[in-house]
């Protein structure tokens, strides 16, 4: 079972801040969804938890249609899109009442469960204008959690915490797939993050698909082995060499920035790459394995004045 976005077209008048749009959440995973602001992403959101309705293309939820039969499809989705304003002068306890209209044994049973995982039980009496942002956060999780969501989506989740709280709230979104076997889609700018946690990665610029697939498959296999030479051109000349005469011990054509070197090295270990370097006269100040990085896939991948 998934959630399945199916051609989905969005226009606002003249304005298309979606088009065609297919791709699927798998059930089970952790799903990120980044593009640059104005790209679409709310758009998407927007249409999967049923506030908009698509121009084109539909989106369902476990084979239900969001939009046509919207109290079965939200009746598995929890979500937090743009969070929510909670009530300062009411508790914890009566914002999630509120926004949820929740009520009976139940419910109050199910709130019980989820804000003890959240950590967050003992204060649900306090008004919520008391929280700190990384316990807002955390309501807001048991908001999307509430009754008893199979999928939840997560618009920003770490905005605005400092580095413990974004930590937190990492351990969180993983706990809620490993402990409680809810499926996430976490929209987010912070991109070490969504490396950091997510399975699976979507990637929307201008109102299109850009990138949809496992995080694995969209950077490629294997880390990159990065070099800083003492002497970059004939340092560079040597791969490149070595890469079109078939070595054994690189994969991909080195590339540079100017100041290192990076290639795929062909499972050799670096001692053999140093020999190699080292039996040419080829020195250097740095040689390590790298891990590739979301934010140059993103980068390459969203040019600029790509944004509307």
């Amino acid at each position: 079972m998934s959630i399945e976005c199916v051609s989905l077209t969005k226009c606002y008048g003249s304005k298309t801040a979606l088009k065609d749009v297919t791709v699927t959440i798998r059930e089970g995973r952790i799903t990120g969804l980044v593009g640059p602001n104005g790209a679409g992403k709310s758009t998407l959101l927007k249409l999967m938890t049923g506030l908009v309705f698509p121009t084109a293309g539909y989106v369902s939820i476990d084979n239900y249609d969001v939009h046509t039969r919207h109290r079965e499809a939200m009746s598995r989705l929890g979500a937090v899109v743009e969070w929510p304003g909670f009530y300062p002068d009411l508790t914890a306890r009566q914002n999630l009442a509120v926004f949820t209209g929740g009520h009976g044994k139940a419910y109050k049973a199910k709130v019980d469960e989820i804000t003890r995982f959240l950590n967050i039980h003992d204060v649900l009496d306090r008004k919520a204008g008391t929280f700190s942002t990384g316990m807002k956060q955390r309501l807001g999780i048991a908001l999307a959690m509430l009754p008893d969501s199979k999928y939840i989506i997560l618009d920003e989740p770490a905005n605005g915490l400092d580095p413990e709280g974004i930590v937190e709230i990492r351990t969180l979104i993983n706990q809620c797939r490993t402990h409680a076997g809810v499926t996430v889609l976490v929209s987010s700018h912070l991109l070490s993050e969504i490396q950091a946690i997510c399975d699976d990665v979507v990637m929307i610029v201008n109102g299109e698909l850009r990138a949809a697939g496992s995080l694995k498959d969209l950077l490629g296999g294997g880390p990159l082995l990065k070099i800083v030479p003492r002497q970059m051109e004939p340092t560079l000349a040597f791969l490149r060499n070595a890469f079109e005469t078939g070595a054994e011990w690189i994969k991909s054509a080195p590339s540079t920035d100017g100041e290192s070197i990076t290639f795929s090295p062909d499972g050799a270990e670096n001692s053999l790459i140093c020999e190699e370097l080292c039996r040419k006269g080829l020195f250097f100040s740095h040689l390590a394995l790298e891990e590739r990085k979301l934010e140059e896939f993103y980068i390459s991948s969203s040019p600029r004045g790509g944004e509307k």
